[in-house]
């Protein structure tokens, strides 16, 4: 909310009157700035002073800052409850039995494949490495590229099928790859968030989730939107490819 390195400018005093705002932020907006020295118990030119720090040209620039963030707070929630009606309604989905035809095709990409790659960025990074270690715990046989900007080795895919894990599906650095993967034999099963997306539009297979696009107001690069759907995914593939795979197994 405020700049670590002005917050290290303050002095002792000061730092009564930061603490003060962090505690109280919510009904900040409603308090004069006497009011606010008052129930802080400080002066009026301490408040003043602390807020110069903070980057502020004064009180009233602060008042509208707090209102700012509050709506941008309030936004948040209102993305995270339209986020949880989304993800419930995906995941009821998810069980009714016409989605196996959705699933199907995933399936035998994977039961037709020696190896799985999990591959993404960021977060789909770190999604990839739970894919592959939960394949793994399932038997299947799986690994999670954890540099996505690694050269695709040309040789040796031709019984390889990438799961390419991006939200939006126009990552640059996922597109090469994914684009690298099938120029040299290996198939490749997308998940992401838009199934008219450049990656599901590579890909063999796509299976998209459709939640609503969350953004960080903060960094244009970070994507929020939930990741529920993905988890999901990954751990239904993994036992529906199981239990296939169980069912050609000889009895002990």
């Amino acid at each position: 909310m405020f700049d670590t390195e002005k917050v290290k400018t303050l002095n002792e005093l000061e730092m009564v009157v930061y603490r003060y705002i962090i505690e109280h932020f919510e009904g900040l907006g409603r308090l004069t700035i006497r009011e606010m020295a008052e129930t802080a118990h400080v002066s009026t030119s301490t408040i003043l002073r602390t807020l110069t720090k903070l980057g502020f040209d004064g009180f009233s620039e602060f008042k509208y800052f707090l209102k700012e963030e509050q709506q941008r707070q309030q936004r948040s929630f209102d993305y995270f409850y339209d986020a949880t009606v989304q993800v419930d309604n995906f995941l009821k989905k998810v069980n009714d039995d016409n989605y196996r035809d959705v699933l199907e095709p995933a399936v035998k990409l994977i039961l037709n494949s020696r190896h799985i790659a999990f591959s993404g960025i960021g977060t789909s990074g770190t999604l990839g490495m739970y894919g592959s270690r939960y394949f793994t715990n399932m038997e299947i046989n799986a690994y999670s590229i954890a540099d996505p900007f690694a050269p695709i080795p040309p040789r040796g895919l031709e019984n390889t099928l990438a799961i390419i894990l991006s939200v939006s599906g126009e990552t640059e650095q996922m597109i090469d790859q994914a684009m690298d993967f099938k120029r040299y034999g290996a198939q490749v099963l997308s998940i992401t968030n838009d199934e008219n997306s450049t990656i599901a539009r590579i890909a063999d297979y796509n299976i998209s989730y459709y939640m609503p696009e969350v953004g960080s107001p903060r960094e244009a690069h970070l994507n929020l939107t939930t990741q529920v759907p993905v988890i999901a995914l990954i751990e239904i593939l993994a036992h529906q490819v199981a239990k296939e795979l169980q069912a050609f197994m000889p009895d002990a």
